[in-house]
């Protein structure tokens, strides 16, 4: 009898098999450092963009804080001011309008008002001359002004035309601007003496 004796290894199909599970196991661990490096650069520039980002929007926010620090201190003046003109300047508009609007002549027409802190002007349109020295004079003997000064006078036409033609149909009326300086004790006391 002859014995079997084979010197040569045995190749078996589990180390081949095993050979191409290491290989797909080590074609994964690549894939997935790969990803993680490129994860790692892509935060790294999105960390370096944050921090630019971050910087510039404190020193906007500390360029704010100045500002705001300057306009709080400016509008403390400007309330205590304005806080003070009214206690100042306090006194009822209704009469004034009413007794302006109450002494118009017919066909006259109260267009703007503007309140100061002694005095009043207002804009009336007339329809002649004469109306405007009657409602002057009528201010002047009114109890709540004790002055009155005529600022300005425009005339204007209704309908103003480009032609050169003269029209007899149409007259044109005055645009009287009015300066009235009230008598506050008289307006304090509610128009009573």
């Amino acid at each position: 009898m002859i014995p079997d004796i084979n010197l040569l290894p045995r190749l078996e199909r589990g180390q081949s098999s095993s050979k191409v599970l290491y290989s797909v196991m080590a074609a994964g661990v690549i894939l997935l450092l790969a990803v993680l490096v490129c994860q790692y650069f892509s935060a790294r520039s999105e960390f370096v963009t944050v921090t630019a980002q971050q910087q510039s929007l404190q020193s906007e926010v500390e360029q704010l804080q100045v500002e705001y620090d300057n306009l709080s201190n400016v509008a403390k003046g400007s309330i205590e001011e304005s806080v003070a003109f009214v206690e100042r300047v306090s006194y009822p508009v209704s009469p004034l309008i009413d007794e302006t609007q109450l002494l118009l002549p017919d066909n006259s027409y109260l267009r703007n008002y503007e309140f100061e802190e002694k005095s009043t002007t207002i804009t009336v349109d007339f329809e002649t001359l004469t109306d405007v020295s009657t409602y002057v004079n009528s201010l002047e003997n009114s109890a709540y002004f004790f002055d009155s000064q005529l600022e300005k006078v425009d005339n204007f036409e209704l309908n103003p035309t480009n032609e050169e033609t003269v029209t007899f149909n149409e007259v044109p009326r005055y645009s009287v601007d009015i300066t009235l300086f009230m008598d506050e004790a008289y307006l304090a006391t509610g128009g009573v003496q």
